[in-house]
């Protein structure tokens, strides 16, 4: 078969083609501060906008009471997870919800209900949660520094790990597998430690009492001070709460907004880099 010289083809053609094999760029999310520490994402459900808190470690997305209400999202059946001090939380849920970011669509999920209560007295408090469920099978990147989420390619993430130094981590699905968690490994002497990533946790690390004196803690002080290296030029250093949990700890925004933190949330793995 004769292949006809480029030369012949017409220039719209030709400017079409190289559009279309274009890279897409990677998606930016602009993250807003909420309090002092804590960051929120404007979203949009069935044309519907809400501020959501952005917490790494919330497990599910969920809608407050009043965001739910407006939706008009189908809420049935129930879901039921545990915090991590082991208080368990049922309520009914909606399916199908896939939330916007301006103009980008998230993963698809099953959203919750959560009652914020006075948890946020003083402020409006948000309209849900946005948690990691929302960017499953994606990888993200989180720099706190530019205040900036981005849902990367594969070219960019590709550079972007370059310069990264790559920690263990673990995704765990739970609520019937409609949570999602990551977990970073710590070596201690025993063992590897995994402390859930939680940027919903603004001014306190926690580790629970019985992993307390591998990380130089004293199990029956609740509230000191961690300073503890979990990888070769990564390190923590935080106030630290020692208490009954249902896992072994908690890195909150005390070690996120110090490291520029990239996850690939279909392989399960992660990076870091000092941010800044």
């Amino acid at each position: 078969m004769r292949i006809r010289s480029l030369a012949r083809f017409p220039a719209f053609l030709l400017l079409f083609a190289a559009v279309s094999f274009a890279a897409a760029p990677p998606q930016v999310i602009r993250l807003e501060r909420f309090r002092k520490a804590l960051w929120k994402v404007h979203v949009t459900f069935q044309g519907k906008p809400g501020d959501f808190l952005l917490d790494t470690g919330g497990g599910m997305t969920l809608f407050s009471e009043s965001y739910a209400a407006s939706t008009g999202c189908k809420f049935w059946g129930r879901v039921t997870g545990y915090n991590m001090f082991g208080v368990r939380g049922d309520g009914p849920r909606c399916e199908n919800v896939q939330l916007r970011a301006g103009d980008i669509p998230l993963t698809p999920v099953t959203a919750g209900r959560i009652d914020f209560g006075d948890r946020f007295a003083g402020d409006k408090a948000p309209d849900g949660l946005l948690s990691l469920d929302s960017f499953a099978g994606k990888t993200i990147t989180l720099d706190q520094t530019a205040g900036t989420l981005t849902i990367e390619t594969a070219e960019s993430f590709a550079e972007r790990v370059k310069s990264m130094k790559e920690l263990p981590l673990k995704l765990a699905r739970e609520c019937s597998g409609m949570c999602l968690d990551a977990f970073v490994g710590v070596p201690v002497s025993e063992g590897t430690a995994w402390l859930t990533l939680d940027s919903g946790a603004g001014g306190v690390s926690l580790i629970a009492k019985d992993y307390a004196r591998f990380f130089g803690l004293d199990p029956a002080v609740k509230e000191q001070r961690l300073v503890f290296q979990i990888a070769d030029g990564v390190d923590v250093e935080s106030p630290v709460m020692v208490t009954d949990m249902i896992m072994d700890g908690n890195l909150g925004q005390p070690f996120l907004s110090r490291y520029l933190v990239t996850l690939d949330l279909a392989a399960g793995r992660m990076w870091v880099a000092k941010a800044g």
